[in-house]
């Protein structure tokens, strides 16, 4: 026995044993089970300004406008440590929106609370909330560009891809107020075109504000903007070169645009009336559709587009003639007159070549033939003819000249003193004197 009780390991236990035994006889209480000190291990405590949280409301369809109260107080009871333990964020009071639609609705309180707690009192127990139905409208997206491109060079329109139309959901109230849908891009000191801008879009009302909480569909689009060099649109002008296949005419000549674009350097463009097409008329074999380059003329850059489509229709082609043309002398200078020596009637007859259909439809006064006499003298001259014809006509024959004597009228005046009246040898206007029994035009 002796050598057990000194064992360390039996001392170690039995002063175990020892001390508990002491602990049991000072905490002992036999009052501590009355049950009135069970009572005293619990407590009341007061949560305040607990925030009311909704749940349930159907968003596609309605949107909460308004909540009275946001927050509520909330008295509950538990054992004083798991009110010691519990924190604010632990006491949730929520607001079933489940089953409402749209207009003003009062409703319980529901609560949820940690383990152990319970409720006591929730002040107010109710709340009122507003609910509005939303409304969906179609708007066309409207893109803006802050600032300048770089200097001589011009912003176009900006393209929204995949299209410039979305739809815009809010409640009916702000819906009304909701005037248009866009984004702002900067552009300042830009060179280039800006491609594949990703822009968030927003909803702004008349005064130009913008709309919160919209829900946009896209919300979010691509935007190009174009930003190229000064341009300018100008007609096109058709100049024919060559002359088609001998015993053929052209009938029709109609180019599937009027107006190009043309790129460049502001002054270049200032001085662009238009732009000159060259017809090769001579590749022309048959009716059809040809393609013609457009020519670019430093310092012009571009031209758009590049080449026109050209639809001519050929035709075998005919003659006309047309006789007693009036011939119209141009540019006669001051106090000279001219006498027209060839022809002798002072007309023209020509005959004309192209297709059937055009030469039918012309008329005499339909053709100018004119002669220049610009920086002429006193003398005799044998000057060409301009005869002025639709397109697609040409002369193939009749009068191609004039001779015309030029002279002065003071000398002329000088040279018949004391003769007969001006008529027997030149009459004035400067063409011979009429025949008997014929009329001639003057000629000036």
């Amino acid at each position: 026995m002796d050598k057990w009780l000194n064992h360390p390991t039996i001392a170690k236990l039995v002063a175990l044993a020892l001390g508990i035994l002491m602990w049991a006889v000072v905490h002992f209480d036999p009052e501590d089970s009355s049950p009135n000190n069970v009572a005293s291990l619990y407590d009341t405590k007061v949560i305040e300004g607990v925030t009311v949280q909704p749940y349930g409301l159907d968003e596609r369809n309605f949107v909460l406008n308004g909540m009275e109260p946001l927050k509520v107080n909330l008295t509950v009871r538990g054992t004083k440590s798991d009110l010691r333990v519990a924190q604010t964020k632990d006491y949730r009071i929520r607001v079933d929106l489940r089953t409402v639609g749209e207009g003003q609705h009062t409703l319980p309180l529901e609560e949820n609370l940690p383990k152990g707690i319970t409720s006591v009192l929730v002040s107010p127990s109710t709340v009122v909330v507003s609910i509005e139905a939303l409304q969906t409208k179609e708007f066309e997206v409207a893109i803006q560009t802050k600032g300048n491109p770089a200097k001589g060079y011009k912003v176009g329109t900006p393209i929204v891809k995949p299209g410039n139309r979305v739809h815009v959901t809010l409640p009916k109230s702000q819906l009304a107020e909701a005037d248009s849908v866009g984004a702002t891009i900067e552009i300042d000191g830009e060179k280039e075109t800006i491609k594949s801008k990703s822009v968030k879009l927003a909803v702004y009302d008349k005064q130009g504000k913008p709309i919160e909480g919209a829900i946009i569909d896209p919300a979010v689009l691509e935007v190009e903007v174009p930003i190229t060099n000064p341009f300018k649109t100008v007609p096109l002008q058709f100049k024919m070169v060559g002359r088609v296949q001998s015993g053929l005419g052209v009938a029709s000549f109609k180019p599937d645009v009027e107006q190009v674009t043309v790129y460049g350097p502001q002054d270049a463009l200032d001085k662009i009336e238009f732009i000159e097409v060259e017809i090769p008329l001579g590749d022309v074999r048959n009716s059809g559709k040809i393609s013609v380059p457009l020519k670019v003329t430093p310092p012009l850059i571009e031209i758009s587009p590049a080449a026109i489509d050209i639809q001519i229709e050929v035709l075998l082609s005919t003659t006309r003639k047309l006789e007693g043309l009036p011939i119209e002398l141009r540019g006669l200078g001051e106090g000279l007159i001219v006498n027209i020596l060839d022809p002798a009637t002072g007309k023209a007859d020509i005959t004309i070549q192209g297709a059937p259909q055009t030469l039918d439809r012309l008329k005499p006064g339909d053709v100018d033939v004119i002669v220049d006499l610009s920086g002429r003298g006193p003398g005799v001259y044998t000057l060409p003819l301009v005869v002025s014809l639709e397109r697609f006509m040409e002369q193939v024959g009749g009068t191609n000249s004039i001779t015309v004597e030029i002279i002065d009228e003071a000398a002329l005046e000088t040279s018949t003193e004391g003769e007969e009246p001006l008529g027997e040898g030149v009459s004035e206007g400067g063409n011979p004197p009429p025949e008997s029994g014929e009329t001639q035009e003057p000629a000036v």
